[in-house]
């Protein structure tokens, strides 16, 4: 039994539970971001009964649930179907105090622990088939009150609560930083595990209500194939080849979809000069999306989330210059192909998905 709960908390494994628990989480958000912005394009918002009501109500609704999927989604991760329950109850709790996304955490970690050692117990047949159904929701449901109530929840509460409040006392400059940093990690291995280290703390923020971090990152994520494609087919065309440029319109594509693999086959091929210029590309453009005050309530969507953009034409013009930037620097260190460099095909086997 020790053993098992150790498993739990090898770093590896809560990072594939936290990861699970993101999973679940991020289309909720991401549906919830699009109603939420369908319904504030169509307007009429505050009249009952209109699409936009009912539109932004529905996103609304999501975004209140999405701590409470991330704790069940973790709880599932760890202990099965068992554990959805009391995670469901811990993740709402923590939004009804504001402990958020850190409390959220806790709870779906809590609900997965519990749900082991009861359906571990040593317990007769007849009372061992009630225990998924019975006992884990009754005791883990208590156990979530008590622990999110009054032991863990205050002062997750606290610390998220002087988190957000240190975020925006922050001054442009110090903004520009954050920004940065995170933009950069975005970029770096464009989807990685640096990538979600970014992404959750973006979410952190998110979660709060606070949504410069998103937007930010929506261009961070956008601005490496968009770049790319800029250094290829404008920039310095003479210096790639048939087979780069075919994949640079591909990547204006991808980039539009905020699909950051666009960037992968010329980061495999040119790691050491790629990966410096995506990196100060996508962290110039989060830090200017931060230094602006521009926010975005979507952690996904690609150019489809401008129009609900509070600023959209800054929103534009920071992926503009960070595309830019990643175009102009890769094209400045980039080598001269050789006269006698043969043309390849290139195909990827590259399984695309939408970075979030």
């Amino acid at each position: 039994m020790k053993d098992m709960y150790a498993e739990i908390f090898v770093p590896k494994n809560l990072k594939r539970h936290f990861l699970s628990g993101l999973s679940f989480m991020i289309p909720v958000v991401i549906m919830s971001g699009f109603c939420t912005a369908l319904g504030r394009i169509i307007g009429q918002t505050e009249v009952k009964g209109t699409p936009g009501f009912y539109l932004l109500t529905a996103g609304n609704g999501g975004f209140s649930i999405k701590v409470a999927i991330l704790a069940a989604g973790i709880g599932y991760s760890i202990a099965g179907k068992a554990a959805i329950a009391p995670g469901l109850l811990g993740g709402w709790i923590s939004t009804q105090i504001n402990a958020s996304f850190l409390g959220g955490i806790v709870a779906g970690i809590l609900a997965g622990v519990v749900s082991i050692f009861l359906v571990n117990l040593k317990l007769p047949k007849s009372v061992k088939s009630i225990v998924p159904l019975v006992v884990i929701p009754l005791i883990g449901g208590l156990l979530e009150v008590a622990v999110i109530y009054y032991l863990i929840g205050p002062p997750l509460a606290a610390i998220t609560a002087a988190a957000v409040k240190f975020f925006m006392g922050m001054n442009h400059a110090s903004k520009f930083v954050l920004g940065f940093m995170l933009g950069g990690m975005t970029g770096f291995d464009m989807g990685g595990p640096v990538n979600k280290i970014s992404f959750a703390i973006v979410t952190a923020f998110a979660s709060s209500g606070v949504w410069g971090p998103a937007a930010g990152k929506n261009v961070a994520a956008m601005a490496p194939p968009l770049g790319i494609a800029l250094s290829v087919l404008l920039f310095a065309p003479k210096k790639y080849t048939a087979a780069d440029r075919e994949n640079a319109k591909a990547a204006i594509v991808m980039s539009m979809c905020q699909v950051t693999e666009g960037a992968l086959p010329f980061a495999f091929a040119d790691p050491l000069r790629v990966v410096p210029a995506v990196v100060l590309g996508s962290g110039i453009a989060d830090g200017l999306i931060l230094s602006w005050g521009v926010t975005v309530p979507l952690l996904s969507g690609g150019i489809f989330t401008i129009p609900v953009a509070n600023h959209p034409l800054l929103y534009l013009l920071a992926l503009l210059i960070g595309a830019c930037i990643t175009g102009i620097v890769l094209s400045i260190i980039k080598p001269k192909i050789k006269e006698d460099a043969k043309e390849e095909v290139v195909t990827d086997d590259l399984d695309i998905d939408i970075q979030l």
